[in-house]
């Protein structure tokens, strides 16, 4: 039998029942061989106070030492270890490092190449979706768990983020270069490397688990966290990623001894993290770095080697887990056993000690109480019996017996190992019922056993397992110290009871495939036995049966759909016995038809075209029809009835395929014309704000927003008799060249109602296409005017031009009241170039999420023509709204105000003179949760000094970020009645009309809030 079977039912079996919500008590009841293993940990050094270090700088090697100076004594001995020992330890182990408290954390080297490292099996037997992968558990209701994060993590408020900086956004396993999704081949390597681990941590009472039941708000059933010393339910977690928060160039970074840490710090030293990818490289990295949270450290060589890679080849060539176990089929935990060991430690022992305490015995060891011998499973095919068994062996004293009553004649029997990554080499024995030993296997290239015989009478037969070395350790072998984990047993014995089974026929003699609905005739006709057949039971293949008695009653079914089916029939004697035929059954499928329609199917870029799929059809009965539309210019989509927007003219063909529920498809192609605009329209990429209270910003003053930007004048310092009010703002803007440049916008002038008609002074409008060193007026602006402005700029101008408004009277004395201009529908019109191409699309668009309200955006710009760029934005991927208009050359930009937790697609274009460039790539990111502080704020002036009203809910003692510049240790006022539960009042010194960044932060940690950007500061 395919031994591996055994596995993937555990596999599947974990998933249903972690789907259906069994956990605790619940899941060691479905679980019962666990119940016993829920031991408390006694008190050790781990729980001793840490002695208390404070080194300016983390460190390593010799200058760590230094460092560390007297306190060198008190570190070693927290660490169970004499100072002579951790002296040698961080002296010749340079992965070693001390962080700034002076505990103890890993720098793993990086893995190998994928050529020079041994792969296990890269496609499993058993391929999983993606909803059952992260339900992966090794033992449901184990009172520890170690968790395995593939899916990307957040880390905050842990040692890591006091070195690194928070948070520390790890995105998703991702091999293949698909972030939006996990492909199957990715699915396969995750189930993999769980299985890699779970064979590791088999002997101990420890769920290796890809699902995250973490729960921050009653750490009391948090798997993870570790509330109290009382507290039995905690473990670890490994976050497998990409290195997006260091330059290492490292395997992973973990921290020495912290999976039992408990209380408010419990998750303070975790997760840890591994950057391998392959199966190997990543699968033996996940359990080193659990090792060593579970107090693990390197085992290296006395000659300076740190780290073992091990001797030895083939199925029995030998490495340990805390060395390297890249290079070796046969990884284990170890005791000093190989040559120059330098590390005296008993990994078994010390796993038990920081945590993770071992499976009780699931077989007794010998036959002395034959009653207390497990009795191996029975399924009877007449004259023999298939014998199915299986266990783990926990300790190198181990051993399981096995018990099972043959008759005389042949017999079979296969021990295998765990087909992924096994640690354990297996000797079988065979005893009769007076402990006769009749047969041992133990082949010293192979980890299985098989016995193969005849036995000379029937009786009740046992079979012992053990797990074993290999020679001599020091020179090429290994001890059974480590040879531990799970097997599985197969065996075929003769029948005691020697029935002989019947013999099933199943028949369709008028049967030929045909279009659905199709009836087919069965028959049982040749079934037989030696006894009496009482039973046929019928599946026809599409999910319905039924059972008759009498071949007279031989069915005819209805096959409604087509699709190709197995008929089966199992025929059972009045022993009990049975036997199966089955027959393959085929209704042919009709290919869909598709249709397809669209309108406009010609007209100017941008061209918005609605496609229709309508009359598609499939004439099946129930069959189901998917579409898949390619817009011919890279885009993409599933829907019925889909929009699209060709940005840049073209000719194109739109393809249309229809695909039923069985695969067979029809397309249809419809052609696109879009042609070159006359003109193109950009808006301002940016502003300068100069002088002035500013409502609103540069977006809002854009053609086709809906909005409008109002500045007001201010008034200047000095003394009283010299202020005066003023008022100067500037938008930016790349522009494309044409024939035809022309600035548009819509203005309005106020002042105050209550005041005389005429104002003080007028505002004016300028351009500047020299980079702002001087300015041509077009418009003068007078109170109460309103209107439609436009200027004609220098011919063939291109790249940045400046649109100004300023007042036009700043002399002393001038301030006897503010006016106001209000900016709506502004833009710069090209003609388009009939000697230009529209530029070559950007490509590359990745996205990162830096916080709740902001995603960050990188690309490259494969153009050397263009004139902008513009982003889109899009909640569903399908509806897009432009965002930013950026100048040419940009190859970034950084989305902020964003809702929380909240997906985002998006894409990007280029354009110039001639027009748009095709869309780059779609990308996607979600922001992060809100931040617990709730961070609210607003801006004002006092006599021209801008202050920042900020609340907040968590931490009254604060640090604030101003522009990225950090205040410490800053209080709040409690009892806040408004936005907040704290409050505080931030003078910014500064004065003017740019805008402002701010940020609060748990004082002296990287636990911070979101980034707010405030923009508007009126006078009070």
């Amino acid at each position: 039998m395919d031994y591996s079977y055994r596995l993937v039912r555990l596999a599947l079996l974990s998933f249903s029942l972690s789907a259906i919500g069994l956990s605790g008590v619940d899941a060691n009841a479905a679980n019962p061989e666990l119940k016993s293993a829920n031991q408390s940990i006694e008190s050790s050094a781990g729980h001793r106070t840490f002695p208390s270090v404070l080194l300016p700088e983390p460190a390593n090697g010799e200058h760590a030492i230094g460092l560390l100076g007297s306190k060198l004594p008190d570190l070693a001995s927290w660490y169970g270890m004499s100072t002579a020992q951790l002296a040698k330890m961080i002296r010749e182990d340079t992965s070693v490092w001390l962080d700034k408290r002076g505990r103890i954390f890993y720098v793993e080297m990086e893995e190998p190449t994928e050529q020079s490292i041994t792969e296990p099996l890269t496609t499993p037997e058993t391929a999983l979706n993606q909803e059952q992968t992260f339900k992966l558990h090794s033992k449901p209701g184990a009172p520890r768990s170690i968790l395995l994060d593939f899916d990307g993590h957040t880390t905050i408020g842990t040692a890591w983020n006091n070195s690194y900086g928070t948070p520390i956004v790890s995105p998703a396993y991702n091999t293949e270069g698909v972030p939006e999704t996990f492909t199957q081949i990715e699915l396969d390597r995750i189930y993999l490397m769980w299985r890699q681990v779970a064979e590791d941590f088999a002997p101990f009472n420890v769920d290796v688990t890809t699902e995250d039941l973490t729960n921050p708000a009653d750490l009391a059933i948090d798997p993870i966290a570790r509330d109290t010393f009382e507290d039995l339910l905690f473990g670890t977690r490994v976050v497998i990623t990409q290195n997006t928060f260091s330059n290492c160039g490292c395997g992973g970074f973990a921290y020495l001894r912290v999976f039992d840490d408990y209380g408010a710090n419990t998750n303070y030293y975790k997760p840890a993290f591994v950057f391998n990818s392959s199966v190997v490289g990543a699968g033996e990295a996940i359990t080193h770095e659990a090792g060593h949270n579970l107090g693990l450290n390197h085992d290296g060589q006395t000659n300076g080697t740190g780290y073992y890679t091990g001797h030895g080849s083939g199925a029995t060539g030998w490495a340990p887990i805390m060395g390297v176990g890249y290079y070796q089929q046969l990884v284990q935990w170890s005791m000093n056993t190989y040559p120059l060991a330098n590390q005296p430690q008993n990994d078994i022992q010390l796993i038990q000690d920081y945590g993770a305490p071992l499976m009780t015995d699931d077989h007794v060891d010998d036959m002395s109480i034959v009653n207390d011998v497990t009795a191996m499973t029975i399924t009877s095919n007449g004259a023999t019996d298939q014998l199915n068994g299986f266990g783990i062996i926990h300790l190198g004293s181990d051993q399981d017996m096995f018990k099972f009553d043959a008759n005389l004649g042949n017999y079979s029997i296969s021990v295998q190992t765990d087909d992924v990554s096994p640690n354990l080499d297996i000797e079988a024995s065979l005893y009769d019922s007076n402990g006769v030993l009749l047969q041992t296997d133990n082949l010293s290239e192979v980890l299985s056993a098989s016995l193969n015989g005849s036995f000379a009478s029937a009786g009740t037969y046992f079979l012992k397992i053990d797990g074993v070395g290999k020679g001599d350790p020091l020179d090429k072998g290994y001890p059974d110290y480590g040879s531990l984990g799970q097997y599985i047993i197969s065996a075929t014995v003769q029948s005691v009871s020697n029935l002989q089974g019947p013999t099933a026929h199943i028949g369709a003699p008028s049967y030929l495939p045909d279009y659905a609905p199709v009836s087919v005739s069965f028959t049982s006709t040749g079934s037989e036995d030696d006894g009496t057949i009482v039973s046929y039971d019928w599946l026809f293949g599409d999910g319905t049966g039924m059972t008759t008695t009498d071949p007279v009653d031989d069915p005819v079914h209805e096959y409604l759909a087509p699709g190709e089916y197995t008929a089966s029939l199992t025929v059972t004697d009045n022993t009990g016995l049975s036997d199966q035929d089955s027959i393959a059954v085929s209704v042919i499928n009709r290919a869909p038809i598709a249709v397809i329609a669209g309108d406009p199917l010609t007209g100017q870029a941008p061209l918005q075209v609605a496609f229709d799929s309508t009359g598609s059809q499939d004439d099946d009965p129930q069959s189901s029809i998917s579409f898949d539309w390619d817009f011919g210019d890279g885009a993409s989509s599933t829907q019925a009835t889909p929009s699209h927007l060709y940005s840049a003219a073209g000719n194109y063909t739109a393809t249309l395929t229809v695909i039923d529920n069985l695969g067979a498809s029809d397309s249809k192609y419809i052609d696109i014309n879009v042609e070159t605009p006359p003109f193109i329209n950009q808006i301002a990429y940016g502003e300068i704000f100069t002088a002035g209270s500013v409502n609103g910003n540069y977006q809002d003053s854009a053609l086709g927003s809906d909005a409008s930007q109002t500045i007001t004048e201010r008034q200047s310092g000095g003394k009283k008799q010299n202020r005066y009010s003023y008022l100067t703002h500037t938008w930016l803007f790349s522009i494309a060249s044409g024939n035809l440049v022309e600035i548009h916008l819509d203005a309005s002038m106020s002042s105050p109602p209550d005041l005389p008609t005429l104002p003080d002074d007028q505002i004016i409008l300028s351009y500047s296409v020299d980079n702002g060193a001087s300015f041509s007026n077009f418009a003068t602006l007078s109170n109460s005017d309103n209107g439609h402005y436009s200027a004609t700029l220098p011919q063939d101008v291109s790249g940045e031009v400046r649109v100004k408004a300023e007042d036009s009277d700043q002399s002393a004395g001038n301030n006897t009241w503010f006016d106001s201009i209000t900016i709506a529908n502004l833009y710069i019109r090209s003609e388009t170039d009939s000697s230009l191409t529209p530029p070559s699309a950007p490509t590359g668009l990745s996205t990162s999420s830096v916080s709740s309200s902001q995603i960050n955006l990188t690309w490259l710009d494969n153009s050397t023509d263009e004139s902008s760029f513009n982003i889109e934005r899009s909640l569903n991927g399908t509806s897009w709204t432009q965002v930013q208009t950026l100048a040419a050359e940009t190859t970034s930009y950084n989305d902020t105000g964003l809702s929380a937790d909240t997906l985002f697609y998006y894409r990007v274009y280029a354009s110039n003179g001639a027009g748009n460039s095709l869309m780059s790539n779609i990308a996607t990111h979600s922001t992060q949760p809100a931040s617990d502080f709730n961070l609210s704020a607003s801006g004002y002036k006092y006599k021209g000094v801008k202050h920042i009203e900020l609340y907040w809910q968590e931490y009254q003692t604060v640090d604030i970020v101003l522009d990225e510049v950090l205040s410490q240790g800053l209080t709040g006022i409690s009892g806040a009645d408004t936005a907040g539960e704290y409050y505080y009042d931030l003078n910014t010194g500064l004065k003017g009309g740019s805008s402002h960044s701010v940020q609060v932060c748990e004082s002296g940690t990287s636990n911070c809030s979101d980034t707010l950007n405030i923009e508007a500061f009126p006078s009070l």
